[in-house]
């Protein structure tokens, strides 16, 4: 065990050392004032040479990218978005929730109403806006209250601050005027992003006409904020729903009205001396428009030429959050950034092709991220149903128990086949990233197809394959092994490549929903954390047997190449999933590595005691804490989530994101069809594993489904480990029991297959001729697991 823990340093010392840095070029990013130019409901395919020519043009010089508005709200609204960009943290704006039913007409008088009999005399007059209807969203209810007046910003910053879920991300409404201390602002809301105690605070209801009376405007503070709501005025709400928001007639004329605007911003921000940094981002949604991806522009100091815009908080171009706008201000203007603040400064990455192209690419990484954040929830069903379905089979097909007559046991072949396809469908949501299904005119029905092919490919790679038959003599171990190889290298290639597959992967992540755009996700750690520990049982076994071919010290000689194989496989994920440049979750570190060590002591007879299995807690944690370190060395700008982490501990804001994801494990623990994986996985067990005793199928006893003792031993000692590893990755990632669930519906299938071919109505106790090719052996010396 010592040696095994000095390799193990070792390993994640040189690995960990060895990885690339992520620093960027020396920029200068100082400016004498910078502008921020919000527009809600703007999308990048309102753009158009011809339309918009303003925007066009500045984004043909500029470097661009595409905003996730995401705030403390699914939808994010007008309120919500600018109260996040000034906090430069996710919050939102006390209202009803989005899942409330249509809202109430509001209790102000409507426009064109009088002061007649119904009217109340207190109440002061609305001016003329967009209609107003029952079917007005909550996004629509934040609009009016913007237009009739927020006349008292600071009121409205306490109220955003009192809200439960701005206070579980730890924002600091207001923390941008904070910290510049002077603002002018331009429009509704936008006062909500910088309204705060002692900040100086120049408020103008609409934008000049004139360039000069503009550039007056500018002058003043170090930071202007102008908010261009053309599009909220645009707002037609549908009973049905809308992509925008927007009739496309209304739509045109307002875009055209924000183009216009821009263009004068522009030329005022040219008559000016010194250096200007422009930001020009979509802040929200409007009216009732669905979530999307918005237009971010940035110009100025560091931001000069054609690139694609990024931030160490995406961590992947072309994307940035709503959140990186504060840090960017006040790293332009020198000031000094708040513990408060979550986003990171913008920078620049260059390649990005001509400005018509780039635009196109904006669209469909827009599509896909749509497409996907209305999928999962639909196919999480889906995936619940076909494992299932795989498990009612599986008992109708084999019985309740071995020897037991079975209504259609003649089915067996199509039982393999079944259990295999739902096994493959996990890593073929993976491999539907090669297809470009985002560019259909169906999004959604191409990404069904997608799945369904890869599945489709996955199941004949691991039938047809030469694993599957060997000598004249069917292999029962192949097909399941098949599947579980491919799944594993998928995950590692796919992270290897920047993470590709995952980014709007059905058991990915979207840019929408903002919680990872780049490593593994919660679901693909704890599916990459499964396959690899049983695979690694396997090959590590199979490693031993022949080390120890032909030696006098067979046993000695087994059990520690089967250490040593699962020692550096161990050490190997641990930094796949856990190095900034690469998976990036730390929580699956805290996972992964105690799953690899209880895993070596299992396969060499170590036996297991609890003071043991604290040490291996332990040393996860060591782990991930030498992760978060070393990120946390790296400059500001650059940490991943890891160092960001470390950086929280020592500001006291940890809590807060300790508390947030207990929380979200809670809500998907009772709201996610996933977590209804469980209770399948659960009657599969009692079905598949239950021994004699218990008069069950006994597929992991020594015997069962024609399994040498040996092979079950190893089998169960993967199987074990990987629950181990499932069980803490539940508890430590925000997913909950989603992760165990994933990994669920790669392993209850397999298990199914391997009994569906299991020999009928016998039970072997050395294995049956066929499998002797594929059988391997490990020396165990009374694990307690093993017994």
């Amino acid at each position: 065990m010592r040696r095994a823990a000095v390799l193990l340093g070792t390993l994640l010392t040189l690995l960990v050392a060895g990885l690339p840095g992520t620093a960027a070029a020396a920029e200068d990013w100082s400016a004498d004032r910078v502008l921020v130019v919000g527009v809600p409901g703007l999308v990048w395919s309102d753009l158009d040479p011809g339309t918009t020519p303003a925007l066009w043009e500045l984004a043909d010089t500029s470097p661009i990218g595409a905003v996730s508005v995401r705030a403390a709200r699914s939808t994010t609204c007008l309120l919500d978005g600018w109260a996040t960009l000034g906090a430069g943290n996710r919050a939102r704006f006390p209202a009803p929730d989005e899942a409330a039913p249509p809202v109430p007409l509001p209790t102000v008088p409507l426009p064109g109403e009088g002061s007649g009999a119904g009217a109340t005399p207190s109440q002061p007059p609305v001016p003329a806006g967009p209609p107003v209807s029952p079917e007005l969203s909550h996004c629509g209810l934040q609009e009016r209250l913007a237009q009739v007046g927020l006349a008292d910003p600071l009121t409205a910053v306490r109220a955003v601050a009192e809200d439960p879920a701005t206070a579980r991300f730890g924002a600091e409404p207001g923390a941008l005027g904070t910290a510049v201390g002077c603002a002018t602002v331009v429009g509704r809301a936008a006062a909500l992003a910088v309204a705060a105690p002692g900040v100086g605070l120049t408020r103008e209801e609409a934008l000049p006409a004139d360039p000069a009376a503009v550039a007056g405007l500018l002058e003043p503070c170090p930071l202007t904020l102008v908010s261009l709501d053309g599009l909220v005025d645009a707002g037609v709400p549908a009973p049905e729903g809308s992509e925008t928001g927007t009739e496309p007639a209304s739509r045109a004329a307002a875009v055209a009205g924000v183009d216009d605007a821009v263009a004068r911003l522009r030329a005022a921000v040219a008559a000016l001396p010194g250096e200007t940094l422009l930001l020009v981002q979509g802040v929200s949604e409007v009216n009732d428009g669905r979530p999307q991806l918005h237009v971010g522009i940035a110009s100025g100091p560091g931001f000069t030429g054609p690139g694609w815009l990024t931030s160490a908080s995406t961590g992947r171009a072309p994307f940035t959050q709503l959140i990186d706008v504060a840090p960017t201000v006040l790293r332009a203007l020198g000031a000094e950034r708040p513990a408060s603040v979550n986003g990171q400064p913008l920078t620049v990455t260059g390649g990005r092709p001509p400005t018509a192209e780039a635009v196109a690419a904006l669209e469909r990484a827009n599509t896909a991220a749509v497409t996907h954040h209305r999928s999962t929830g639909t196919f999480f069903v889906a995936l619940v149903a076909v494992d299932a379905a795989v498990v009612v089979l599986g008992l109708l097909v084999l019985g309740l128990r071995r020897g037991a007559r079975a209504p259609l046991a003649r089915l067996r072949p199509l039982l393999e086949v079944a259990a295999l396809a739902a096994a493959a469908l996990p890593v073929a949501t993976h491999l539907a990233g090669l297809l470009p299904w985002e560019r259909a005119g169906s999004p959604r029905w191409a990404l069904a197809g997608s799945v369904l092919l890869a599945t489709a490919a996955v199941t004949a790679v691991a039938l047809l394959g030469p694993w599957a038959r060997g000598a004249g003599r069917r292999r029962r171990l192949g097909p399941p092994l098949a599947v579980l190889g491919i799944t594993l290298a998928t995950l590692v290639g796919d992270v290897l490549a920047g993470s590709p597959l995952e980014l709007d992967g059905l058991l990915g992540y979207d840019a929408i929903v903002a919680g990872r755009f780049t490593g593994y996700g919660n679901l693909g750690s704890g599916l990459l954390a499964a396959a690899a520990l049983v695979a690694t049982a396997v090959a590590a076994t199979a490693a031993g047997r022949r080390a120890g071919a032909g030696r006098d010290d067979v046993g000695r000689r087994q059990r520690r190449v089967t250490g040593a194989v699962v020692l550096v496989a161990g050490a190997l994920t641990v930094v796949l999933v856990g190095a900034p440049g690469l998976g990036r979750d730390f929580g699956g570190v805290l996972a992964t590595l105690p799953g690899f060590l209880l895993l070596a002591m299992l396969l060499t007879g170590v036996r297991v005691t609890l003071v043991r299995l604290a040490a291996v807690l332990a040393a996860g944690v060591v782990a991930v804490g030498t992760l978060a370190v070393l990120d946390w060395t790296r400059p500001a700008d650059e940490r991943s989530h890891l160092g960001r982490f470390v950086e929280q501990l020592l500001t006291g804001e940890a809590w807060t994101v300790v508390s947030r994801k207990g929380q979200a494990n809670l809500d998907i623990l009772l709201g996610s069809a996933l977590a209804w994986v469980l209770p399948v996985a659960l009657v599969a067990a009692l079905w598949l594993v239950r021994g004699r005793r218990l008069r069950g199928y006994g597929l992991l006893r020594d015997g069962g489904s024609g399994l040498a003792p040996a092979d079950a031993a190893v089998l169960r000692s993967g199987l074990v480990a990987a629950a181990l590893s499932l069980a803490l990755g539940a508890a430590v990632n925000d997913s909950g029991v989603a992760l165990p669930a994933t990994a669920a519906a790669l392993l209850v299938p397999l298990l199914v297959a391997l009994a569906a071919t299991s020999p009928a109505g016998r039970e072997v106790s050395g294995g049956t001729r066929g499998d002797l090719a594929d059988r391997v052996t490990v020396g165990s010396r009374g694990s307690t697991w093993n017994a």
